[in-house]
């Protein structure tokens, strides 16, 4: 399998410091590629601290996978996340300035024709499979679990000055509950991972539009990026693209 893989992390128009994250590789002798997206949060700049520590705890863990103990993916995708739950809750309990500090994540593993993914809080991961776009995660928000429990409509929620606001993220509390689950994908089609900055920006058509666009070799993150800016995004913005090749 081979992978056409553009990522880019902006610090937006308004915000003055980044604490978006996005990171990624191949393991070549699994034939195996990963990516991760983090959107961080709290004050003195410990949102950036906490998705930075989310990355390097995956890069980590990454370096340690082998063909011999690597069986189920959404396990260790849950493990992953959970562990680094624990370390940066226990650096922002013990860390002046630090405390508070969390971060959203989604966790992606492509293997074979499988997409694998593991998430906590408001960052998404979207497909494009025969022109259609389909929002594979499910936000972790206030008004989302408003939206499962049929209290609210899903347009309410949508345009509600509140979305997004957390029911959980990852270094908060001492448990965190991850959502995962397992999707086909071929030759052809698109996985797009992005924060809350981008996606909250961008309508769904236009989001299609742009992928389908990647799914022809064209590089459009700063295209997407841009364009949410100039529909008023005010926080960081980040998007990462990978499109399964022949």
């Amino acid at each position: 399998m081979n992978y056409h893989i553009k990522s880019l992390c902006h610090q937006g128009a308004i915000r003055d410091n980044n604490e978006d994250a996005i990171s990624y590789g191949i393991h070549k002798e699994l034939d195996v590629v990963w990516m991760l997206i983090a959107d961080g949060m709290g004050g003195h700049n410990a949102g950036e601290v906490a998705s930075g520590m989310l990355v390097d705890h995956i890069k980590s863990a990454w370096g340690k996978v082998s063909i011999t103990n690597q069986a189920n993916w959404l396990t260790w995708i849950t493990e992953q996340l959970t562990t680094a739950n624990s370390n940066i809750l226990k650096q922002a309990k013990n860390t002046a300035g630090q405390q508070g500090m969390g971060t959203t994540g989604v966790l992606m593993v492509i293997e074979n024709n499988k997409c694998h993914l593991g998430w906590v809080g408001d960052s998404r991961a979207y497909s494009l499979k025969d022109k259609k776009l389909v929002q594979e995660t499910v936000d972790h928000t206030m008004l989302q679990e408003l939206v499962n429990k049929g209290a609210i409509s899903a347009e309410t929620a949508k345009n509600a000055n509140t979305k997004n606001l957390l029911s959980q993220a990852i270094g908060v509390r001492e448990k965190i509950s991850v959502d995962t689950k397992t999707i086909a994908i071929k030759c052809g089609e698109t996985i797009m991972l992005s924060t809350d900055g981008l996606h909250d920006y961008l309508a769904e058509e236009e989001i299609s539009h742009y992928l389908t666009e990647f799914s022809t070799k064209k590089d459009i993150c700063d295209d997407m990026i841009n364009q949410a800016i100039a529909q008023n995004s005010r926080d960081n913005l980040t998007v990462g693209l990978i499109n399964l090749t022949k």
